[in-house]
């Protein structure tokens, strides 16, 4: 079972983003947080197992999505390999750029249709993510 941890303000794009992962993976574990901060909070809390993977939005109030992956590329010895996959509206090149430079694995564009939404998270649920060098730095969408 792979386990996701998903940070977003945006309480809509949470709750589609869960709709349709469960609906394609009923039996994965998904963890939401409303925030950078809630999400660096769970990561730095003992209980419960890591993520696999860390999907984070840039624009978050109280900690944005590039300063949560500085702490997590900075922080622990079992955190900071995690996956992360950044998940933004803006396909802005310099904050692509930015967000691969900083450690990032792979940045992805949110779409806008439901059914590319749908077909962008089974794409990222079946990365290939024991192998460390697999769909690193690609830009999806």
């Amino acid at each position: 079972m792979k386990n996701i941890y998903f940070a977003d303000d945006d309480p809509d794009d949470r709750e589609i983003f869960a709709e349709l992962f469960y609906e394609m993976f009923p039996v994965e574990g998904l963890r939401l947080f409303e925030s950078g901060k809630a999400l660096t909070d769970a990561l730095s809390s003992p209980a419960g197992p890591l993520p696999d993977l860390i999907l984070l939005d840039l624009q978050m109030p109280l900690k944005d999505g590039f300063e949560c992956l500085k702490e997590i590329r900075g922080g622990r010895e079992d955190i900071k390999d995690i996956r992360v996959i950044i998940f933004s509206t803006s396909s802005n090149p310099r904050q692509v750029e930015l967000a691969l430079g900083m450690g990032a694995d792979s940045y992805a564009v949110k779409p806008v249709l439901y059914r590319d939404l749908k077909s962008l998270i089974r794409r990222i649920v079946e990365m290939d993510w024991e192998d460390p060098q697999a769909d690193r730095g690609l830009l999806l969408r």
